[in-house]
Formats: C-alpha cells, structure tokens, sequence
C-alpha cells in the first residue's frame, strides 16, 4: 500500500540578538501548523492513521505508529509481542537512517567536506523501505496490527548493509564507546562526525549550548493523558513539566551513558550521544530481529474511549492522543518534540541567553539548533 505524503510539517524562525559580545534575545516563531490534528476529526481509526502518515514526511514511521497506537488504546486493544517488536524494529530503522543521514548530509556542512550522498543513497536502499521485510502488503500502520510476514534472510541482509554503511561512513571502524576511545576517535578520526567534534573541541565551544533543562522524564499516561485531556493548545503548543520546559530526543535518551556524562551537556555531549543512540540502535535492531514471528493482525472494531500512543522517535518523545466514538475520531492531539526543545525558555534559549557569541555566532547558533534537531526547516537570523 503506497500512500503519497502531504508534508504540511511548517518551520521553525528564530531571530537572535548580539549585545555586547553576548547573546542577548531570542525569539522564537513556530510556524508549525499545531492545529493540523483537528483535520483527523470525523475520520474512522484506519483512515485517520493512514492521513497521519501522509502528513507527516518526517519522523513517518513514528508518526504512524504512534497515531495506530492512539488508537488501540482508546479501544482497549492489546497488541501481540511479534507486532510490538516489528513497530519497535520499524522505528529504530527510522532513527538509524536520521541519525546517520545527520553525519552524512548536515554534518559535512560544518567542517567544510562534501556530502556523502552516495553513502546515504546505500543506506536508504537498506532501510527506507525496511517496512516492506515485514509487512509485505504495506498495512504497517494499520490498528490492531497489519499483516506481519517477516522476511528473515532479506532483513539481515539489509541491516548488514546498514551496519556496515554506518562503520565504514560515520565512525570508520568501531564506534566510540567510552571517553578514552572517544578522545582517540576525535583526535584521529576522518569521518565528518570526527572532524566536527575535532573542531567543536579546538573552537573551546564543547560545553556550550548546556543549561539547566532537564531530559524529560518518564511520565505515567495517566497524568498525562490527563494533562492533555483538558489542554486548549498552550500545552501542545509549549509544552513544560513539573512547572518548567524539558529537553527531550538522544541526549535525554542517554544522557546516563558513561560516555555522555563524562562530556558535560553542551554541544560535544549531544553529539556523543546520537552517536551512541546510533551504534546502540543497529546493534538492538540485530538481536530484534529473531524476536519477530508472523502474525495476521487483528480486526480493529468500532470502538468508543481516549488513548495515548507514545513513541521514542529519532527527535525525542512523540505523543498522540485521541478520542474516539463509535469507530470515528472526536477529537485528536499531537505533542511533538520540537515544542519541547524549542520551548521559548526551554534548552535553546537556556543554552544561548547570555553566553559568548564569540568571533562566529552565526555559527554557534546553527550548532545548538542543529544539534537540538528540529522536525522542521528553521530559519536562523542573527543580528
């Protein structure tokens, strides 16, 4: 099943201000268009997920699962372990594929190297239509689980070519795993993930962009649910929790890891830690794989109840919501990740607001937004 994208995701624009050698304003306008979900009202489940699927070009996967998962919750429908860990698989192959496309197309940017299209041309041949090893009839997306037919040989197939992309592409060789063998790896290393550490460490900019945001923590749906069972849009469209806006995406993810906490909270951690969250995913992806059996999938009934689905895609933590009657759609909600990492006074601001703009903020900006990774085009002027 093909389904034709839409992709109204919007953009981001950020105006910054210079005083005296410091960052001194910022404004932030969100042109993403937040009242999008009210396009899923009066749609049946099926239809409704499979237009979120269109709209969405980025994060697509994680935006189709999350919305099928609305939905099975609001009916009280419990998927099998085989569909859960096949979703799970589909998810990781996205954050791979954004993760390294960040170190193969952004990256090369920032040290002044070509694009490496070509490597990214073998890796989307891998994984950008990964969906199709498992669920050969395309109802990935489908409430109550598609028709699940996993391809064993093709998938292994596919994820050594991933893998060996990334080793060859990102880290030549093993990835860095600890501080010492990531020293060693910034020092020495070629590959644009490399260079840009190389020269974030040599510009003395690693710490920047670290403030006092907290990774957003687990939250109990209950709470949530309620939360944005009576949010009117300020929540959605600025998110905070416990009183105060939240970081979330690969640094929140790991930011526990050995490796991360020993580099601080600026620039260099978070870029260790899509590289970690990198290496880490491809190797879940290959143990995953032998958990998936075949499954037909369950007939989704008309059903009547509210339900979160909650994914952990490529750019943080992706929440949908929905109120369903008789089958049909009354109401739906979207808490996206940028509206937490682009809070007006959440980690973008926090990191820039009053620190040294220095010789390039230009520059220095442009490394914090990339580096907190919005699902949207940004336009970034700096005045």
């Amino acid at each position: 099943m093909s389904i034709p994208p839409l992709a109204v995701e919007g953009s981001l624009e950020l105006s910054v201000r210079v005083e005296e050698g410091r960052f001194a304003a910022l404004s932030v306008i969100n042109r993403r268009p937040l009242s999008i979900a009210s396009a899923f009202t009066g749609q049946e489940a099926q239809a409704a997920v499979s237009l979120c699927a269109r709209l969405f070009s980025i994060c697509r996967m994680a935006q189709g699962l999350a919305s099928a998962q609305a939905m099975e919750k609001a009916g009280g429908f419990d998927l099998p372990a085989s569909q859960g860990h096949a979703r799970e698989l589909l998810i990781l192959a996205e954050t791979v594929l954004e993760h390294a496309g960040r170190s193969l197309l952004v990256w090369p940017d920032f040290v002044d190297q070509p694009v490496q299209l070509l490597d990214l041309k073998h890796l989307r041949r891998a994984l950008a239509d990964f969906h199709l090893a498992l669920y050969p009839d395309g109802d990935w997306m489908r409430p109550g689980g598609g028709r699940l037919a996993p391809d064993l040989p093709q998938l292994t197939r596919r994820l050594a070519e991933a893998a060996e992309v990334v080793s060859r592409a990102v880290f030549a060789g093993e990835a860095p795993h600890d501080l010492s063998s990531w020293q060693h790896w910034v020092e020495q290393g070629k590959t644009s993930g490399a260079l840009l550490a190389r020269s974030i460490q040599s510009r003395g900019w690693a710490d920047f962009g670290a403030s006092l945001v907290k990774p957003l923590p687990p939250i109990a749906e209950p709470a949530l649910d309620e939360r944005l069972r009576f949010d009117e849009g300020s929540f959605t469209a600025t998110p905070t929790w416990d009183g105060a806006p939240q970081v979330t995406g690969p640094f929140a993810r790991y930011a526990g890891h050995p490796l991360v906490a020993s580099l601080g909270q600026g620039l260099m951690a978070r870029l260790a830690a899509r590289l970690v969250e990198l290496s880490a995913a491809l190797k879940h992806m290959q143990r995953l794989v032998h958990k998936i059996s075949a499954d037909a999938g369950r007939t989704f009934l008309n059903a009547s109840g509210a339900g979160l689905g909650v994914v952990e895609a490529a750019r943080g933590r992706l929440v949908h919501r929905v109120e369903l009657e008789q089958g049909r759609v009354t109401r739906y909600q979207i808490l996206a990740p940028t509206e937490w990492n682009f809070h007006p006074q959440g980690a973008l601001a926090q990191g820039l607001l009053g620190h040294v703009a220095g010789d390039a903020p230009d520059l220095l900006v442009r490394h914090l937004v990339a580096a907190l990774d919005p699902c949207v085009a940004c336009k970034i002027e700096v005045a």
